[in-house]
């Protein structure tokens, strides 16, 4: 009895030794784990990643080189590119993170100092010689500044040589090098003087751009539903010292709506021209805008994003014109006739009168300075009757002509009837019907017709 007694307290015991001996077992984390270190003279990197992370151990070491990055402070010089872009509030904290990430794809000669794993997590451990990190960043930046100075060189040669296209691309071009660098000074001498590199090229391209200057028509007056020939619409580039620009890309917005050829670029004597197919609005005036598509010029230089996002703050040269949309006139002509008797008042173009000046489309009594000419005919026949009533059919023809003959609209009905016990008064009553429909739907028919563009029916 008294060692059954014991046995539980036995048992106890030693389930507590076997539970003590899986702590005093378990794994200790290493003190840079634990908290992170700071060593004099070198940037420090810690990473880690769950083992459930496919290819965690390529994980945690991206996740040190980042660490490693970040630890790498990012100062703005008041002489860097960045800085130039600040003080015209073009600044922006993307560039910082720009920065950061050329930082961690450049980072080379850091060193594994540690690495450790649990059951459940992988560490890796990074560190940097502050040293060797700025030896190595003063020849990667002495080697891009070569490169860049070069471009910047050919891009004041073009200036010189009053071509802004080319300036431009090359400043563009410039900056690719030294991008890791924009948030440092980057000094370079050049023709016998000492220059902040980045600084230079963002002046000289910022003067460059806004030196050219965009002339064109202030205003052209156009008919509704007809074109706007190129002729109307040719624009000149010029830089400051007034010399036409070749090959510079323009872009070109409407009010009214899209153009599908909004692009061009200037010729060999700095003009472009611009084209509307037809100026279809019911408004008074639109407005033509055409500026420098200094976009596409960035994009020629450089595929970088951050660049062109950068570069695309900044303002671009542009000019307006006004299209003054000019209602065309119209000149109508009938010949009414009610069982073979004209109609006196002739109400089928008195509707189509009344429709078009309430829709804003002037009449005139002149037909040499009409844009359209209506002419219509209508008639009416009986076609049976009653014994009380008569039965009455009016057929209309309506046809449009511009100036030069051509028929831009026509309109046939045969069946409008009407019926009465008098046959002229039921003759009437189909001429009150086709006026109706005239001021209902044909004249909304034609104005759209118009509008639409004036062309061959």
């Amino acid at each position: 009895m008294k060692r059954a007694s014991l046995l539980p307290v036995i048992t106890a015991i030693l389930l507590g030794c076997a539970s003590s001996s899986k702590v005093s077992n378990a794994p200790t984390a290493p003190a840079w784990v634990q908290g992170r270190p700071t060593v004099a003279g070198y940037y420090i990197g810690i990473g880690s990643a769950r083992k459930t992370t496919p290819d965690y151990q390529q994980a945690a070491k991206q996740s040190a080189l980042a660490d490693l990055a970040s630890d790498i402070s990012v100062s703005i010089s008041a002489q860097s590119v960045l800085n130039a872009f600040e003080s015209q509030n073009f600044f922006s904290e993307d560039f910082r993170s720009s920065i950061r990430a050329e930082a961690q794809k450049e980072l080379e000669g850091y060193e594994v100092v540690d690495s450790w794993e649990d059951q459940s997590t992988y560490w890796v451990y990074y560190r940097l010689s502050r040293d060797t990190y700025r030896r190595m960043v003063e020849e990667k930046k002495a080697s891009a500044t070569a490169k860049s100075l070069d471009f910047y060189d050919k891009a004041v040669n073009a200036m010189e040589a009053n071509d802004a296209k080319t300036a431009m691309l090359m400043l563009v071009k410039a900056l690719e090098p030294i991008k890791p660098y924009f948030a440092e000074t980057i000094t370079a001498t050049y023709r016998d003087r000492q220059i902040y590199l980045g600084n230079e090229i963002i002046t000289s391209l910022t003067n460059t751009l806004h030196s050219l200057s965009i002339t064109g028509p202030k205003a052209v007056d156009v008919k509704l539903g007809t074109p706007v020939e190129s002729p109307q619409l040719t624009y000149l580039v010029a830089n400051g010292n007034g010399i036409p620009q070749k090959s510079i890309p323009l872009k070109v917005a409407y009010t009214e709506r899209p153009l599908v050829n909004n692009r061009t670029t200037t010729n060999q004597q700095g003009q472009a021209s611009f084209s509307i197919d037809a100026v279809r609005s019911k408004k008074v005036s639109e407005t033509i805008t055409v500026e420098v598509d200094f976009e596409a010029i960035v994009k020629e230089g450089t595929r970088d994003f951050a660049i062109g996002k950068m570069l695309s703050r900044l303002k671009t040269p542009a000019t307006e014109t006004r299209i003054n949309v000019v209602r065309p006139k119209f000149f109508i002509t009938s010949d009414e006739t009610n069982l073979g008797s004209p109609v006196e008042r002739k109400p089928l173009a008195d509707a189509l009168k009344r429709k078009m000046l309430e829709a804003g489309f002037p009449v005139t009594d002149n037909r040499s300075e009409a844009d359209y000419i209506v002419s219509l005919t209508a008639a009416t026949q009986q076609t049976g009757q009653a014994p009380q009533y008569v039965q009455v059919n009016l057929n209309l023809k309506l046809n449009v002509t511009n100036p030069a003959g051509n028929t831009v609209y026509t309109f046939t009905a045969d069946r409008i009837n009407a019926s009465h016990f008098e046959a002229q008064t039921a003759g009437l009553n189909a001429y009150t019907s086709a006026a109706k429909r005239i001021e209902s739907a044909i004249a909304d028919e034609l104005i759209d017709r118009i509008v639409k563009g004036d062309r061959p029916y």
